[in-house]
């Protein structure tokens, strides 16, 4: 069945979009599950059929026209930088890359759009912006690889989002969206309606134009503030967070032994053996008085990068922030794995939250928040290390902070439904008109089982 299936390929998107090699089919029906010991030992063999990336979105829909009439699981991706399996096809078919889908169709320098094809990388689309006088509303730490179409489907916020919140904060205009029928006809999203697509790990329909709405540049430069103690680092970094005199882009705190992973910045002579590190992106010429503002605290200021080499050196803060800190982590010591929690954000009750869950694990914990705002409102995300492997202990890691008042957002489970943040009826309302079948990326949401036809398959 796969060689014939792979034949009708050929005959739509030629002989260079179609993979059908191991190397090939093992490397794109991954992601970095990997960073959860309990998906890796349920994901590690799952494995599409073929690879199939199209040129065009009339390429595409013959794709998907062929594969709705013959009842073939399609699973899109990106750069497979997400972390839950948002990209692993559990039922074989047809994995659609979108690397080839990867133009800016065009841009309005009045308003800030820009418009462009599902693949292009996000680190192009920042440089691009930025040139013009523009940048994006937030990015993921894997900023430099991943797609526009893989974060807005498989992401939550990142650097950006204290400034300018996360991807339902305005992040999109509109969406062009494919629907996964023999007719496969394209529709445009807009409003309230893009959130079906936001964070639905490409279950509801396949988006192949995005509208994204960015925000003036700011000239940012680099700092990192070090702390003798982390409670007087995340003290620092909550009335930087309100305040309101300062731009921020970038505030990221690691208590020890974090620091001492980020190999570059330890090199760079950025850290401090013992210390606490709080990363930041701030506007040009205002980390000097940031620094003052930081020493009652505690904090010393230990390494700068000036706005002219903004993403221009050999690394970036935001290369050890976010989930790039979990990596840097597990590079470290491939014991450590992660949670993302939500913590309360009032700094003295985050204090008694973090207290709590060192009496439950001992040395098994290292603390990592980044503030953000979602909706307007300041939250101060939390993506903790816990040295487990074993699923007991981490999901007694995940009561233990739900008893405290932490919610988590569970990164060890690959069911999109169990993840507080996304966004239920708009997303399944979706998946009902765009993908009537359930063919796309089946077996991620709990409730939608595949179809007979599907299973079939």
């Amino acid at each position: 069945m796969a060689t014939d299936l792979a034949e009708v390929m050929r005959k739509i998107v030629g002989e260079k979009g179609v993979f059908t090699d191991a190397k090939s089919i093992a490397v794109f029906s991954r992601d970095a599950f990997y960073f959860s010991p309990v998906l890796k030992a349920q994901l590690e063999n799952k494995r599409a059929d073929l690879i199939v990336a199209p040129r065009s979105v009339v390429e595409l829909q013959k794709v998907v026209s062929y594969a709705a009439r013959e009842g073939i699981p399609v699973t899109v991706r990106g750069a497979g930088t997400g972390n839950y399996g948002q990209s692993v096809p559990f039922y074989g078919g047809i994995v659609i890359s979108t690397h080839r889908l990867n133009r800016i169709l065009d841009f309005d320098e009045a308003s800030g759009v820009i418009r462009v094809e599902p693949g292009v990388r996000m680190g192009h689309v920042e440089r691009f912006a930025r040139e013009r006088g523009w940048e994006l509303r937030c990015y993921p730490s894997t900023w430099a690889t991943a797609t526009i179409g893989g974060f807005v489907g498989g992401g939550f916020g990142g650097v950006g989002s204290i400034r300018n919140g996360v991807l339902w904060d305005g992040f999109l205009k509109s969406i062009t969206v494919l629907e996964v029928t023999e007719e496969a006809k394209t529709h445009t999203v807009e409003g309230h309606d893009v959130f079906g697509f936001i964070h639905a790990y490409g279950t509801t329909g396949i988006m192949v134009e995005l509208e994204v709405s960015l925000v003036p540049a700011v000239p940012w430069e680099e700092a990192v503030i070090c702390f003798p103690d982390y409670a007087d680092a995340l003290r620092f970094s909550h009335q930087l967070a309100l305040d309101e005199s300062e731009a921020k882009r970038l505030i990221s705190l690691s208590e020890w032994p974090i620091p001492s992973f980020f190999r570059p910045l330890v090199a760079a002579g950025g850290i401090i053996e013992g210390q606490a590190a709080v990363l930041l992106e701030l506007a040009e010429g205002r980390t000097a008085t940031v620094a003052e503002k930081a020493a009652p605290y505690g904090g010393k200021l230990t390494y700068t990068a000036p706005a002219s080499t903004y993403h221009k050196g050999k690394f970036c803060l935001s290369d050890f922030s976010w989930n790039h800190t979990t990596l840097w982590a597990m590079k470290a010591d491939p014991g450590w794995t992660y949670l993302q929690s939500r913590f309360t954000p009032e700094p003295e009750k985050a204090l008694e939250q973090i207290s709590a869950l060192r009496d439950f694990h001992g040395d098994k914990v290292a603390f990592h928040h980044e503030y953000i705002r979602q909706d307007g409102e300041l939250e101060l995300a939390g993506l903790d290390l816990i040295h487990y492997q074993e699923k007991e202990p981490i999901y007694a890691a995940i009561a233990r902070r739900e008893e405290l008042g932490v919610q988590v957002a569970d990164p060890h489970t690959f069911l999109l439904d169990a993840d507080p943040r996304w966004s239920g009826e708009v997303v399944l309302a979706a998946r009902a008109r765009y993908n009537p079948h359930n063919l796309l990326n089946p077996g991620k949401i709990s409730s939608q089982p595949l179809t007979e036809k599907a299973r079939s398959w």
